[in-house]
């Protein structure tokens, strides 16, 4: 990479650019750097300037606003950032939640404010140490509902996003979904409980999608497959029953230690077949409990796959 250090990365669309004005002042004005789109360099490779600073940006400042949730270039920098782990610090300027970055936590701009000293002493904390971002925030946070899609509009940008071959931005936009058909956006995860709630047609329908730009290689069915039930022995949806599923689809090695980091996990040139979709929500992997999270997501899943007879087409 030929730029200088990275900055802070602010995600967001020309309709919010007097705020993104005034708060890039304002953090720059606070010593914290920041990069946006209008400080390319004449000659850049624009999207791949972009990626690279996505990927090593210390926090990805998202600004939220119905502009923003209707912006493909923002959705495209989200998942980019989700793949490599980056910390998101998402403002929330008019509408809803992005429904990418449901479940963490916002800074609320509605009244047109600009971060106070506890959020520019996170930010700080951020660029000066290449931790993990803390646990959510103590301070009250407003209850906002998320900005969801139809199921159809989400498939399609699914099957559009497979068709360009980004199968780390497709596996997060399914794990998505599927978080949304359960009514766990916000949480980030499905609990047991929560298997009757994901449409068996949807179910099929992300299948078949993998299934096709995968030459059969993805999706659920190669997953059921390869794993059709737990080992001898062992209770169905638990640990024993993840862990097999893991190490025969290559989320583990032979050894079962626990998953790298999500972007470790998806950086391979080749994938084994079932490998995706891992149903992995890197937006969780702050929390000490993010692996036990995504085993009850994944057992979810394939619980209800099993009982509904789900094999793809």
């Amino acid at each position: 990479m030929s730029f200088g250090p990275a900055g802070f990365f602010l995600s967001y669309t020309q309709a919010d650019a007097a705020y993104v004005k005034r708060l890039t002042e304002h953090l720059e004005a606070s010593a914290l750097p920041v990069w946006l789109d209008a400080k390319l360099r004449w000659g850049a490779r624009v999207p791949g300037e972009i990626r690279d600073r996505l990927a090593t940006a210390p926090g990805i400042i998202v600004i939220m606003s119905p502009a923003s949730e209707r912006s493909e270039w923002v959705e495209r920098e989200i998942l980019e950032g989700q793949r490599h782990g980056r910390p998101f610090l998402p403002v929330l300027l008019r509408g809803h939640r992005h429904f990418l970055l449901a479940a963490t936590s916002f800074f609320d701009a509605r009244d047109g404010r600009l971060p106070g000293e506890q959020e520019i002493g996170e930010l700080r904390a951020l660029l000066d140490s290449d931790a993990p971002r803390p646990g959510p925030v103590t301070r009250p946070v407003p209850v906002v509902p998320v900005a969801t899609a139809p199921t159809e509009v989400s498939l399609r940008k699914l099957r559009h996003t497979l068709e360009e071959g980004q199968l780390a931005h497709a596996d997060i936009l399914t794990t998505s979904l599927l978080l949304e058909a359960g009514q766990r956006l916000d949480r980030g995860w499905l609990r047991r409980s929560d298997a009757g709630r994901l449409p068996v047609g949807l179910l099929a329908d992300i299948d078949t999608a993998w299934a096709k730009f995968s030459q059969g290689q993805q999706g659920f069915a190669m997953q059921l497959a390869r794993h059709p039930g737990p080992p001898e022995g062992a209770p169905p949806g638990r640990h024993r029953d993840f862990l097999a599923l893991a190490l025969t689809v290559g989320w583990k090695g032979l050894r079962g230690e626990v998953s790298p980091p999500y972007s470790e996990l998806v950086a391979a040139d080749d994938f084994p077949p079932g490998f995706f979709p891992t149903m992995r929500n890197p937006q969780l992997e702050r929390f000490g409990s993010w692996h036990d999270k995504w085993t009850d997501t994944v057992m979810t899943v394939h619980t209800r796959l099993r009982n509904s007879g789900v094999r793809g087409s």
